[in-house]
């Protein structure tokens, strides 16, 4: 049971944070905390616990005052520096009739959990993002785990694999297996291994030529616990330096045969071969180009954005250049430079040019064009309503001018069928036009939100896809409630007297042929009521000319 005296006295010098929840009529209140539980609940004066900004903490005490057991629950954002971690315990307490009446809440920090969860994390993703194969053995050779670059390089499952030694898998020759002990031992004595290149073996017996580099880990007393073996695959790279090495026709048939322009430098910058597709993209001449410098052709090309940098550094270079021979002719190329290097000293480069002039005239329509849209959108926003909806007709734009006329807000709309936009009648003839790809044309009564009638032409125009299927519908509607006012006045003022209100003789002429054409049974009925009528307007007639 709850004392006041008992929370004193055990709790408030406690290092963790502790509360003390009380629970009276389906409300939660804060009832004691001590001071280490002060810093994290400035509101605790409020008393009442505010459930929906509490919801989660709410909930939990709610659990252990209805289950009447203990719940653990623990905080923890991992990569905040800032925010602390803590298992939080709440204890339901009991009063005389054994019924939960308190919730007693004890912060415990577990921050070393955090740490190790945002290691552990880190650790997975780094192994199962890199491209790099890896194996994690222990100081006796038993593979703890592999990731999953191993097991696409070496064909063996992470399964099959982790508690085996690394010698059951036969990676290794047997040649080479000796001396691979040896460099794990030197690494358990705590020397540093380089990496080296070297062939291993795949489950299917398929050699790999790899790169090798090796990584103690130590624990926390810098005792050696295991140690990580990370394998490249440099197949291809070791492949191309082969047939480099085989024949000397390959990169001259390279050379010459690149659709793209390419030329070779010497230190110097002097341009010692050329393809005849640098001729051809840059217009010139053999003679206007070999044993030339390059910086020299670059400003006889007037090269407007061309700023000198190094072409014999250790990676390639890219990038765009452009070239104005005259003030209307400008040319577009994609430059890369790669430094050729014989012995690991570099000894010239390769420059290679891929004229790009159509993309970026391209690019330059592409970009005029979405201008030519936006100011197109922004006139017909300006002086239409427009929605635009999907193929199955649910509401995904609306403009502000629609926003005027209907007095929906856009929250009111999208997402929402396009016949709560304030449509009530019929519209099959409309959706039939439309589905069918053809543009509808006609005339809507449209309902505000606040249930006003108005007119709209409308305009509904079917876009479609590059394979001819809708997938969206513009909806255009212009304001005509004044002209359909005007229009039904005329027509009343046409088929009315002036004095009396009642039909004249043109309009009852032509329902009376109306009802003739449809051969009705109650054409004499409705022929005596027009006769009727004339008579009556007649003697009206009659007495508004005596008077």
């Amino acid at each position: 049971m709850y004392s006041e005296g008992v929370f004193q006295f055990y709790f408030m010098n406690m290092p963790q944070p502790v509360i003390l929840i009380q629970q009276e009529k389906h409300q939660l209140y804060y009832k004691e905390c001590n001071k280490a539980a002060q810093q994290f609940f400035e509101k605790m004066e409020d008393k009442i616990i505010n459930k929906e900004e509490n919801l989660l903490f709410y909930k939990l005490c709610e659990k252990a005052i209805a289950t009447k057991e203990p719940i653990q629950y623990q905080y923890i954002q991992l990569f905040q520096p800032d925010r602390h971690a803590y298992e939080v315990t709440f204890t339901p307490l009991f009063n005389q009739a054994t019924a939960p009446s308190h919730v007693l809440v004890m912060a415990q920090e577990i921050h070393y959990k955090k740490t190790q969860e945002e290691s552990t994390r880190l650790l997975n993703a780094f192994l199962e993002n890199t491209v790099d194969a890896i194996l994690i053995a222990d100081c006796n050779e038993k593979v703890l785990t592999v990731n999953g670059a191993f097991e696409k390089l070496f064909q063996w499952r992470k399964e099959e694999v982790i508690g085996k030694s690394r010698q059951e898998m036969d990676i290794v020759s047997k040649e080479e297996g000796k001396e691979n002990l040896k460099l794990i031992e030197e690494l358990k004595n705590g020397k540093t291994l380089l990496p080296y290149e070297t062939v291993r073996y795949t489950k299917s017996g398929e050699s790999v030529c790899v790169s090798v580099s090796c990584s103690p880990i130590y624990d926390d007393q810098n005792q050696l616990v295991a140690y990580s073996v990370i394998y490249r695959d440099i197949t291809p790279i070791k492949k191309l330096e082969l047939e480099l090495i085989e024949s000397k026709q390959w990169y001259k048939s390279l050379f010459t045969n690149h659709h793209h322009a390419v030329c070779m430098l010497d230190m110097d910058g002097t341009i010692l071969n050329i393809n005849s597709a640098l001729l051809e993209t840059l217009h010139l001449s053999a003679s206007d180009v070999l044993h030339q410098n390059y910086r020299n052709i670059a400003k006889r090309l007037g090269v407007c954005n061309y700023k000198s940098w190094n072409v014999y550094e250790a990676i390639s270079y890219s990038t765009e250049l452009t070239l104005r021979r005259s003030q209307h002719s400008a040319q577009h190329v994609y430059i890369t430079t790669i430094p050729v290097k014989v012995n690991n000293q570099t000894v010239g480069a390769y420059v290679i040019l891929h004229d790009i002039t159509p993309q970026k005239e391209a690019e330059e329509q592409l970009a005029y064009t979405m201008k030519e849209l936006e100011n197109i959108k922004y006139a017909l926003d300006e002086s239409a309503s427009v929605m635009i909806l999907d193929a199955n007709g649910t509401i995904t734009y609306i403009n502000d001018m629609y926003i005027r006329y209907s007095d929906y807000q856009k929250e009111d709309l999208l997402g929402k069928y396009y016949r709560d936009a304030g449509l009530r009648h019929d519209l099959s003839e409309l959706r039939e036009t439309i589905k069918s790809g053809k543009v509808w044309r006609g005339e809507l009564e449209m309902w505000t939100k606040h249930n006003q009638l108005y007119w709209v032409s409308n305009t509904i125009v079917p876009l479609k896809d590059i394979e001819g299927n809708i997938t969206y519908y513009v909806s255009i509607h212009n304001d005509i409630t004044e002209q359909k006012a005007l229009e039904n006045k005329l027509h009343f003022e046409a088929t009315h007297d002036s004095l009396t209100g009642l039909p004249n003789r043109a309009m009852l002429l032509k329902e009376l042929n109306k009802v003739i054409e449809k051969g009705s049974k109650k054409a004499m009925s409705f022929l005596r009521f027009c006769f009727s009528t004339v008579i009556i307007l007649s003697r009206l007639t009659m007495n508004m000319a005596i008077i």
